[in-house]
């Protein structure tokens, strides 16, 4: 990253402009002339002031994240069973990217050092215009109607309700991560319970999406919390390591008992069934993307055979299961449940990687610098994946034979697009610095002199 996490000499208020590097925005500035040449940016990358173990993090984050995209048969996971390790792409890299974009969003607020005052104020206005930049590169790459769950919408609006806790101290964010990442699963799947399982773009984009917010805040104030740690240190690094494997071990087990239990309406989870197998008498079927139907009964959404769809909200609601299904839905640990479970286990896994990465970016520096740059420079990598896939692939195509009969994509597709983008990233941060996007978000949250002065 940017900045070590040891305490900065001086007036608080001049750290965030040598130290800004907000997750998948601005990629950390060098502590070394714009005009340096080839072999100066190879010998200052990843020194001090950054933390390159948390570059080294976020770029395998990115990189599993496209295989997640790319990999369309995986396994079931099985953690003593190596040939199924392929399905960790599953969720934990998304996780991964969360929790290390909290480091950094402790970083541009003080790290060990709090901001304060007008400090704090700048800090959090440039993070609120990153936020909306990134939202809305987001957005752009969702047009291009990949299959790909755009995460970065989710990140735009994420910065946004980081806003108010970025001068909270270690304590307050470690007590709020628990707090979300305990509570805010049971309370969400209460409440869609109690609506029906309500779906709508706002809430399919914080709540019932891909990436839950309850989710994502839990284990971004848990980032937060570490990045106000001294992250240089081989202890604490092995106190991640340790304290990461327990966790990752509590959670998946706890997620293993929950998805064991037979839980009331755990048997009304939609399932993959063969068409075959589905007797469609008596219903009208739309094709829906993705290769989907959705049926309903023929005549308007009546139930056939005279049955009676249930009236009132009571009815409905014991019709619906209640709250049966609140156990299932808030202590799952499968990807992408958003709950409790997959938080602690797939946070844990997370931790263990983040400290991993911090105790082997100083020895194997060399080796590890090509993924460091691709977490130097996460939003420019991660879009230039989703366009490639749109070019390529879907829908534009143009190299068709990189899909298979079935409609999935090439196994070869993931090493080849990983290896593309660590020689990309690495040529690029080494003779022009910052990633283009990158330079477009810092751009965007640098103060305008003009309304500064006019204050």
């Amino acid at each position: 990253m940017e900045m070590s996490s040891r305490a900065v000499p001086g007036p608080l208020r001049t750290v965030p402009r040598a130290h800004e590097d907000p997750p998948a925005g601005d990629a950390p500035r060098e502590s070394r002339p714009a005009s340096a040449g080839f072999r100066a940016r190879l010998a200052a990358f990843g020194r001090p002031p950054r933390v390159m173990g948390v570059d080294v993090a976020r770029g395998l984050a990115v990189l599993g994240m496209i295989g997640a995209h790319v990999v369309s048969s995986r396994p079931e996971l099985s953690w003593g069973d190596p040939s199924t390790w392929l399905a960790l792409v599953d969720g934990r890299p998304s996780i991964l990217f969360a929790l290390v974009a909290g480091v950094s969003l402790a970083f541009v607020s003080g790290g060990r050092s709090r901001l304060t005052g007008q400090a704090l104020e700048d800090a959090r206005l440039r993070l609120a215009r990153r936020g909306i930049v990134v939202l809305l590169i987001g957005l752009a790459l969702e047009m291009l109607d990949t299959w790909v769950d755009v995460i970065l919408p989710v990140y735009g609006v994420l910065f946004l309700l980081m806003i108010p806790f970025l001068g909270w101290s270690r304590r307050r964010l470690l007590v709020g991560a628990a707090a979300v990442g305990l509570l805010g699963p049971t309370l969400v799947a209460v409440v869609e319970a109690l609506t029906f399982q309500p779906y709508g773009a706002g809430v399919g984009l914080l709540v019932t999406g891909m990436y839950p917010a309850t989710t994502w805040v839990a284990l971004m104030l848990a980032g937060m919390a570490l990045g106000r740690c001294d992250l240089t240190s081989p202890r604490l690094a092995a106190g991640l390591v340790a304290g990461g494997v327990a966790l990752a071990g509590l959670g998946y087990g706890l997620g293993a008992v929950v998805d064991a239990a037979p839980v009331g309406a755990q048997s009304q989870q939609a399932e993959a069934v063969p068409g075959d197998e589905v007797d469609l008498t008596g219903t009208v079927c739309v094709p829906q993307d993705g290769g989907a139907v959705y049926c309903q009964p023929d005549g308007g959404g009546e139930a056939g055979d005279g049955a009676q769809a249930p009236t009132g909200y009571l009815a409905t609601f014991r019709e619906t299961g209640g709250f049966s299904s609140v156990p299932a839905a808030a202590w799952s640990a499968q990807p992408h449940s958003g709950g409790t479970a997959e938080i602690v286990g797939s946070g844990g896994f997370a931790l263990a990687v983040l400290g991993v990465c911090l105790l082997l970016a100083r020895p194997l520096r060399w080796l590890l610098l090509p993924v460091a740059t691709v977490g130097s420079m996460p939003l420019t990598a991660y879009s230039v994946h989703v366009v490639s896939l749109a070019v390529l692939l879907w829908p534009f195509g143009l190299v068709p034979a990189a899909l298979t009969d079935d409609g999935g994509v090439h196994p070869a597709v993931w090493p080849v697009s990983a290896v593309v983008l660590l020689v990309a990233c690495t040529a690029w941060a080494l003779t022009l610095g910052r990633g283009p996007l990158e330079r477009l978000t810092a751009r965007a949250a640098r103060p305008d002199p003009s309304v500064r002065a006019g204050a």
